[in-house]
């Protein structure tokens, strides 16, 4: 905790000491930024904006993880199911996901649902090879030893794979979660009038880089939160890491 809260006053120390140097108008001082976001976060006109994209991140990766995490698990733990699923996802997953936003838009109009689904997609991949990976390379001495002291299928999905699974999950969650909002940035500037992402575009628009920057600071926050979350809920289910 110590150590985050250090680098985050480095940088808003590089940050004020860029905007004092520079004089640029567009480069406000991270002081008056932080007082505007307050301002908008307090009025109405920037947390609407904030929660609105945070839940079609966290729906656009539970969205991702669910159909990822089954499918992945069968891949591992089945040649047979490997053989079908895995060529499908090696041929979708190069395709460039981005060129694909206007046809979901197209299908599934210009409400959450597309936005959800552009990020969901995104994700998925990297959820189901991380997932299929780790399943796969589980020792089957695991299971015999299972089996020999009577444990049954569940036993080995509770007391194996879940085990050997949750810190590959953890991982590739901290990772899909920065590329989710990444990529709902973009989504959000595809017409639109809600979200974080339209709300930062707008402001530039206008040229009121106070609001501007007020948006990303609210952005950089949320998903400094989340991300803290996450290594929370790691430490708190795999405490055989930490230990």
């Amino acid at each position: 905790m110590k150590s985050s809260f250090l680098s985050l006053t480095i940088l808003l120390l590089v940050w004020h000491c860029a905007s004092v140097l520079t004089g640029f108008p567009f480069l406000p001082p991270p002081g008056r930024v932080f007082l505007v976001m307050l301002e908008g976060l307090g009025s109405g006109e920037l947390s609407p904006h904030l929660l609105i994209s945070l839940f079609r991140v966290l729906a656009a990766l539970v969205l991702g993880f669910l159909p990822a995490f089954f499918l992945g698990m069968a891949a591992g733990r089945s040649r047979r199911a490997d053989r079908i699923i895995s060529p499908g996802m090696y041929l979708l997953f190069p395709v460039p996901k981005v060129a694909l936003l206007p046809v979901i838009l197209l299908f599934l109009g210009l409400g959450n649902g597309a936005k959800i689904f552009f990020v969901a997609l995104i994700v998925f991949f990297p959820f189901y090879l991380h997932i299929r990976d780790e399943a796969a390379g589980l020792s089957s001495r695991y299971f015999d030893a299972l089996h020999s002291l009577g444990g049954r299928r569940r036993d080995a999905f509770r007391h194996i794979l879940l085990p050997a699974l949750l810190p590959r999950i953890f991982s590739s969650l901290r990772m899909n979660l920065g590329t989710s909002i990444a990529v709902l940035f973009l989504a959000e500037t595809f017409a639109t009038r809600k979200g974080i992402g339209w709300y930062i575009m707008d402001a530039w628009s206008r040229l009121d880089y106070d609001e501007m920057f007020a948006g990303i600071m609210a952005l950089s926050l949320a998903g400094l939160l989340l991300f803290f979350l996450v290594d929370r809920a790691e430490a708190r289910f795999c405490r055989w890491q930490r230990s």
